[in-house]
């Protein structure tokens, strides 16, 4: 399902375009710019730390959508790298389902926003059809002019913080809608708080359908210890 940490090059590629087009926005774009592309989010972490994110697939249909499961993402803060980064491990899955674990050095960015970026662009054009870069671009745009940003209380292991959910609906009002085969208003959020080892509390792609008896989708990355969001 996702592409090996995310041919790290492309996912970059990505995260690159999507801050350059926020910061051309408003003040609501400029906060989701500077929590998702300008903050240090492991850079305080201890080497040795693991973060482990619980991934869970849900699909309405599974015969015509594939299975639903649920399995572990894990990101080991492996060692201090340059100064103020970290080199850390990456594991997709586990079991037969399991990825070969990619170590990445020198980052201060928390991998796993990368990790959602790729996947919800790939999973989108597998169901809606359409070509990659034209979705990736589309979805870049978006998420730094049309993005939503608002206030979220998230318990986390058994308390309440303040956090910040993002969303955004990148194709709901694209030219080619009619040619999505009803996943137009497939919408991507985002919660996160600085409270929160490596920030990223939650990250759902819920991939909606228009078409009547449709099927839909929804994937889920949760951050071990995170619990209601409202």
């Amino acid at each position: 399902m996702f592409k090996s940490l995310l041919t790290l090059a492309t996912g970059a590629v990505l995260a690159a375009t999507l801050a350059t087009s926020a910061r051309a926005a408003g003040e609501d774009a400029k906060k989701v710019t500077g929590m998702l592309f300008e903050t240090k989010h492991i850079a305080a972490i201890t080497p040795g730390t693991e973060l482990v994110y619980k991934f869970e697939r849900k699909p309405s249909d599974e015969k015509m959508m594939g299975p639903g499961f649920s399995d572990d993402i894990k990101l080991k803060i492996e060692a201090d790298g340059a100064p103020g980064k970290k080199n850390v491990v990456v594991t997709i899955y586990s079991g037969e389902r399991g990825r070969e674990p990619t170590h990445i050095t020198d980052l201060d960015v928390n991998p796993m926003l990368v990790v959602y970026l790729d996947s919800a662009v790939g999973h989108f054009q597998q169901m809606a059809g359409g070509d990659r870069s034209y979705l990736k671009g589309k979805f870049s745009n978006s998420l730094g002019n049309a993005s939503t940003l608002s206030p979220v209380k998230i318990t986390y292991k058994g308390q309440q913080i303040d956090g910040y959910r993002v969303s955004v609906t990148p194709y709901t009002d694209d030219p080619s809608r009619a040619k999505m085969r009803g996943f137009e208003s497939s919408e991507f959020t985002i919660v996160l708080s600085d409270k929160i080892p490596g920030q990223f509390a939650q990250m759902i792609a819920n991939y909606t359908n228009s078409q009547k008896d449709a099927p839909t989708l929804v994937e889920k990355t949760t951050l071990d210890g995170v619990g209601e969001v409202k």
